[in-house]
């Protein structure tokens, strides 16, 4: 009897090891993947603008947490809803460019960006950190002119990545938009068409895609 009790121990002993090897191995793969993508950010911010003067940056701002996907808005949100989303590309326009780090800042509903205590970019403002393909997404609303001006709606965008320094590029304007001049049509930084023409989706959003181009 003592013979069988003891053999039933080692059995459930091996057993416990058996099944507590993959959870082992799944947490350190977690733990090695995070600290993987925490290096990169920090290389990464290496190149960020770290001017406190700097009217247009952001990206040595961003969070630890900083995912491909971001969202801005929330039900409750004044404004209509918008989602973005693109791919960042090399130098040739083909090959994804990864472990790029998107900042960008809007305008309000009412043409307005930091009011009293917030940010001077204000609360529209977030980043992202393009996934192995290259992608970003985020959701927010869409912004409004400044107030009383001529000037065309627009999201700005910044883009570092390990071997880039943080430099603005064409930012997004909206197709139909009149106050869109000829010479902001024609890209300069960035790539590709920086106006962007939106379609509501299923779930009501209007959406509209805006691929970069690194240079």
């Amino acid at each position: 009897m003592e013979r069988r009790t003891e053999t039933r121990r080692s059995f459930l002993k091996r057993s416990s090891a058996v099944f507590a090897l993959p959870f082992i191995l799944s947490c350190g793969g977690g733990t090695v993947a995070q600290k993987a993508e925490s290096d990169l950010l920090a290389a990464i911010k290496k190149n960020a603008i770290s001017d406190p003067n700097c009217e247009w940056c952001g990206a040595r701002d961003a969070p630890a947490d900083v995912s491909w996907k971001t969202s801005l808005a929330g039900a409750a949100e004044t404004g209509e809803k918008l989602r973005v989303s693109g791919s960042v590309f090399r130098a040739d326009g083909i090959t994804p460019a990864a472990g790029t780090l998107i900042y960008f800042y809007h305008t309000d509903a009412h043409g307005k960006y930091g009011r009293d205590g917030q940010h001077r970019h204000g609360q529209y403002r977030g980043w992202m950190l393009t996934d192995a393909k290259g992608r970003y997404e985020f959701t927010s609303i869409i912004p409004a002119s400044y107030p009383n001006s001529t000037i065309a709606k627009h999201i700005h965008m910044t883009v570092t990545s390990r071997d880039l320094k943080e430099d603005w590029i064409d930012s997004i304007l909206f197709d139909g938009d009149k106050f869109i001049t000829e010479r902001e049509r024609t890209p300069r930084k960035g790539g590709f068409d920086p106006v962007m023409k939106l379609q509501r989706g299923p779930d009501g959003i209007m959406s509209g895609v805006r691929n970069i181009r690194l240079p």
